[in-house]
């Protein structure tokens, strides 16, 4: 009898230390099962080129609908908007703007009330802003020229005396926020990896992966167009965050990782999917079955496989490319390539 109890006091055993492992690998929001987020998700390998192999992360399956990069960006947000004692959410962007389609379901799951502030030249419908529509956001245009202004002082003061019950998210995510949990993309990988791709827009991502605890090389990929422009971003990123963590009660900023910026691959600028990308993302696809969005990750694989061909990685390299999601906005890309008599094969 003995013996038997002491079996199933170890299975009991077993059994915890697995359960609790599953757990560490997902955050539960206000335990909404629909806000169960997998924050430990698969490293896929895709091809072997040259003698280097490349993986990627596919941070797109951390939640069916506030995936990639847009949950990371958002969830320090969303602990301090909870701590703010406001009772809506207001941010901005563009009509096809990942950031906003992710923002409008993490406010439908969590009941509260959302406001865009859309630039006012852009289209009034598209399957972006009908999303967040029907997940309840109300969208405001906002000419160009105020839009430009989003992020000074004298603007956002304003902002706050239209909307005082309104707790305020930058565009995209970003800011010392979004790049606070941007370092946490890479906490539960292994260290096998020499290099590490990531696409960019704003850059806050990108000094996430620069501040983690990843130390590799970082190479980052921008979708927009503008010699320069990323690394000057992201410089100004470094200052901001490293005067965050040195505040009072925030800790120290780690020293940052290397980073080079990688300006060949952004097709003509933000938002241009032409048919030589088009046709990438529907091969890369039959070969792997991953979907990339047309905006970011299509861009960033297109220009990591063309450098593994191109020999520019050492022979027995471990190349990490990370999916941040956006796969959203590939139904209204094919809208917009219909003209062109284009189409993206697959729709998520």
């Amino acid at each position: 009898m003995t013996s038997i109890l002491t079996q199933l006091k170890n299975l009991f055993i077993t059994l915890t230390v697995l359960t609790l492992q599953k757990l560490s690998c997902l955050n539960i929001i206000n335990l909404n099962p629909s806000l169960l987020f997998n924050l430990s998700p698969d490293v896929q390998f895709v091809k072997e080129l040259n003698g280097v192999e490349l993986f990627i992360l596919r941070e797109d399956q951390i939640h069916s609908e506030i995936s990639g990069n847009k949950w990371r960006k958002l969830k320090y947000y969303y602990d301090d908007f909870l701590k703010s004692g406001k009772s809506k959410i207001l941010s901005f962007g563009g009509a096809y703007s990942n950031h906003l389609a992710a923002l409008s379901a993490l406010a439908r799951e969590i009941e509260v009330e959302s406001i865009a502030l859309i630039r006012g030249e852009e289209p009034k419908t598209n399957d972006t802003l009908d999303y967040c529509l029907k997940n309840g956001m109300i969208l405001k245009s906002i000419s160009r020229e105020n839009y430009k202004l989003k992020d000074s002082v004298e603007f956002l003061k304003n902002l706050s005396v239209e909307y005082p019950d309104c707790y305020i998210i930058p565009e995209g995510g970003k800011g010392v926020l979004g790049i606070q949990g941007c370092t946490e993309i890479m906490d539960n990988l292994d260290k096998s990896f020499d290099i590490v791709c990531i696409a960019a827009g704003t850059g806050t991502t990108a000094t996430g992966l620069i501040y983690s605890s990843y130390r590799k090389d970082l190479e980052v990929y921008p979708a927009l167009k503008g010699e320069g422009y990323l690394a000057a971003e992201i410089k100004e990123y470094q200052k901001d965050y490293s005067s965050y963590l040195s505040t009072e009660g925030r800790g120290k900023v780690l020293e940052p990782s290397s980073y080079k910026v990688i300006e060949d691959y952004h097709f003509g600028g933000y938002g241009k999917c032409p048919a030589e990308l088009v046709s990438f993302m529907n091969e890369f696809y039959k070969e792997t079955s991953i979907p990339l969005d047309p905006i970011y990750t299509s861009k960033l694989l297109f220009g990591v496989i063309d450098r593994i061909k191109k020999s520019f990685y050492p022979k027995g390299s471990k190349v990490l490319a990370i999916h941040t999601g956006g796969l959203q906005g590939i139904k209204g890309m094919n809208h917009r390539l219909e003209k062109n008599n284009l189409y993206i094969e697959y729709e998520v």
